[in-house]
């Protein structure tokens, strides 16, 4: 079990701009690791919220899906990222890496 947890490491998905009221699902490798509704991005701040979620040492599929507005999307994550960075622009889902200094809370 140690070892598991060793293997384990810590990526920040920071939702910025573009959500208004979004009911939003995050998954890692096909399970569902986060939920939360009526989101929107702070206007002042260009962030709607963050979360920090574990990933197994090897590469994972993260997917981020808004439910109410019909978008969804999935990066590959390999290798030592420390954040990835989502927004809506022009109707579609955008994902991004960071570099992991994006948080807010």
């Amino acid at each position: 079990m140690l070892e598991e947890e060793a293997a384990m490491k810590e990526l920040l998905i920071v939702f910025q701009e573009g959500f208004e009221e979004a009911n939003i699902t995050l998954t890692v490798n096909g399970k569902q690791v986060w939920r939360d509704v009526d989101v929107s991005t702070n206007p002042i701040l260009g962030i709607a919220s963050e979360v920090s979620v574990e990933l197994p040492a090897k590469g994972s599929q993260v997917g981020v899906e808004v439910t109410n507005r019909g978008l969804k999307a999935i990066t590959k994550v390999s290798g030592k990222p420390k954040s990835v960075l989502v927004s809506i622009q022009d109707d579609r889902l955008v994902m991004k890496e960071g570099t992991g200094r994006e948080a807010f809370l």
